[in-house]
């Protein structure tokens, strides 16, 4: 067979897996799915899970650390301190307009990992990614030049409030435009409510 195809379906098998668990965590806590439950819902057989999986745990570990590398990479590209030049003429911050979307393209995940079976764990390691690429890094570079803009509390607050924003967000089906979320953000962290 063929190497492509033979990788074209693992990646298809392994998507499926990965969105039978999301789906099956919008109903149940992680701890009372089974691989059983898992692959019947998914229409395959045990064996094919333990091909590229040891437990349900290892299945949501991989995925999660998937996801956690695809925002990270999403974050890099935002620069805080450009919400005051985008927020004066009340224009959307392209990165954060891609941020959005990524969230919205991926609400069935957000809405298993971030809802109420998911597990703290995942929110920390989005608190931890959102600090390290997103405002640590500003602080730092503005630290070097002794005119630090925003304190660490500061920070802390924005942090945990955009995560609030992002739950919500999920809660209500991302029915808010990307645009429009982007726009909330900004204002949100450059004015308070």
């Amino acid at each position: 067979m063929d190497k492509q195809i033979a990788d074209r379906r693992i990646r298809k098998t392994k998507k499926l897996l990965r969105d039978t668990l999301f789906e099956l965590m919008n109903e149940n806590s992680i701890d009372n799915i089974t691989v059983k439950d898992l692959t019947e819902r998914a229409d395959l057989n045990r064996g094919t899970f333990y091909l590229h999986y040891r437990d349900i745990f290892d299945l949501l570990e991989q995925n999660e650390t998937e996801i956690l590398e695809e925002m990270r990479k999403l974050l890099v590209k935002i620069n805080p301190s450009a919400f005051i030049e985008y927020n004066s003429i009340n224009k959307p911050y392209p990165p954060l307009v891609d941020l959005f979307q990524w969230f919205k393209d991926n609400l069935s995940f957000g809405k298993a990992l971030m809802g109420s079976n998911g597990g703290i764990s995942f929110l920390e390691k989005i608190k931890n990614i959102v600090e390290k690429e997103f405002y640590k890094n500003q602080y730092k570079i503005q630290k070097k030049d002794n005119t630090p803009i925003f304190s660490e509390y500061y920070y802390s607050y924005i942090i945990f409030g955009f995560l609030g924003l992002i739950k919500q967000w999920f809660k209500n089906d991302a029915s808010t435009p990307p645009k429009e979320m982007a726009l909330i953000l900004m204002k949100i962290s450059l004015n308070g409510i």
